[in-house]
């Protein structure tokens, strides 16, 4: 549907569009092996059907899909063999501009309870805020630095140091 609105795009008259695609079921409280695998399964077939369209249309380098949750999950096992709601998470970025292959931001390095980053049961303490992976993607779809703080207004909250950079995130940016 997205490859399709895509297609139109100069029927519709915009330069650059932004889907959002909720995907559920991810809320695994229980059978968290066979969430997972059937959840990944779906997304890996997902985004190689849309990146092969994006590739065919010739517009994978100007494609960015970044994968988010509203929360993470703990790293401990609850009681029926799946987690339980925490609050640190990851997110993924794939496209033909995205400088890949690497961990952007702060990995924890103790994952167990005794870790700075680590609160009980294997609940993480974000690192970044959503404006600080947001900022760099506006900035490489074309919001000027100086208007991200329109895009993401609490950019300010979070010291400058820990900002990802979007020279940082995808190849050849200029900016």
């Amino acid at each position: 549907m997205v490859a399709r609105l895509i297609a139109t795009r100069e029927l519709r008259g915009v330069d650059r569009d932004f889907f959002f695609i909720p995907h559920s079921n991810w809320d695994a409280h229980n059978k968290l092996e066979w969430n997972l695998n059937t959840n990944l399964a779906d997304l890996d077939n997902a985004i190689n059907a849309f990146s092969t369209e994006m590739k065919t249309e010739g517009l994978w380098d100007s494609t960015t899909i970044i994968q988010a949750s509203d929360f993470g999950r703990s790293l401990e096992p609850n009681g029926g063999d799946g987690t339980d709601h925490a609050w640190g998470g990851n997110y993924m970025m794939i496209g033909g501009a995205v400088s890949g292959g690497k961990i952007v931001g702060k990995y924890p390095e103790v994952l167990t309870d005794d870790g700075p980053e680590i609160l009980e049961r294997g609940r993480i303490i974000p690192t970044l805020s959503w404006d600080e992976i947001i900022a760099p993607i506006a900035e490489w779809a074309g919001v000027s630095h100086g208007s991200v703080k329109e895009v993401c207004p609490n950019i300010d909250n979070f010291p400058e140091s820990q900002r990802i950079k979007a020279s940082d995130l995808f190849v050849d940016f200029t900016g």
